[in-house]
């Protein structure tokens, strides 16, 4: 477990591991939401193991962040790629934190992301993914935030 926040669990796991910590986490939740690095494969493999239990999302992009989500797998491939930035919704605020490539935080506001994304960005992050409710305008606010240097996903 990486963090957990109210109702809100992150959990950083192997693609191995993947499926058996949504089994797990869908013993006490409602929804899964997956990485936006998840392969389609192992993506569906969990839905198919949470059956309809739970509702399973993975993180998706707009195409405007394509080209930068290709160019942050290439760095993730020879091991340069910054730290992901990982925010989700809360009811406070969280100071920003590292976990193993993974920066996080939790936003209250859309003023707290945008402080979240620049603090990110200027610590080195390569990536921005939005979960726990931050969905499509959050992730304009995040773009618009980093100048639109950092490709940002979202659950939809």
């Amino acid at each position: 477990m990486i963090a957990r926040d109210g109702e809100v669990a992150i959990e950083g796991v192997g693609l191995d591991e993947v499926v058996r910590a949504a089994v797990q986490a869908a013993e006490s939740a409602d929804r899964v939401e997956l990485c936006g690095g998840m392969p389609t494969d192992v993506a569906a493999r969990v839905r198919e193991a949470v059956s309809d239990t739970v509702e399973v999302r993975v993180n998706r992009y707009g195409f405007e962040s394509l080209e930068q989500v290709a160019a942050y797998k290439a760095a993730f491939e020879s091991g340069e790629p910054g730290d992901a930035a990982f925010f989700y919704s809360a009811a406070e605020a969280t100071p920003l934190s590292q976990h193993d490539g993974v920066l996080l935080a939790g936003v209250a506001d859309d003023d707290d992301l945008v402080q979240r994304v620049r603090e990110a960005q200027s610590r080195g992050a390569g990536i921005v993914e939005l979960y726990a409710g931050l969905g499509i305008s959050a992730a304009a606010i995040a773009r618009e935030a980093s100048a639109h240097q950092l490709p940002v996903g979202f659950i939809d």
